[in-house]
């Protein structure tokens, strides 16, 4: 979050997010992407039967690129940070 002052960006929508009467949301790395992909059934609310929704991490590939993961078939790619994807904020447990 030190990094991202610039409003409607992913990390920021996340760390913004007051739901439930909690505020310590943030944007998942790829590899805690990567364990909701596994456990979506169970968790429910994605968007899985697109091949061009993807849906962003907090992983940075460079400077331009960040880890993506599209959960139609587990794709994941790196994506230009201004690329309008998804995101799905969670909370530590």
């Amino acid at each position: 979050m030190a990094g991202c002052s610039t409003p409607g960006i992913a990390a920021r929508i996340c760390g913004d997010l007051v739901l439930n009467g909690y505020s310590d949301w943030y944007l998942p790395s790829k590899e805690e992407l990567d364990k909701l992909y596994i456990n979506r059934a169970a968790i429910g609310g994605f968007v899985s039967n697109s091949v061009t929704v993807y849906y962003w991490s907090s992983s940075e590939y460079n400077d331009g690129l960040a880890w993506t993961q599209r959960f139609f078939d587990d794709l994941r790619a790196q994506d230009g940070k201004h690329t309008p994807d998804r995101v799905r904020a969670i909370r530590a447990f």
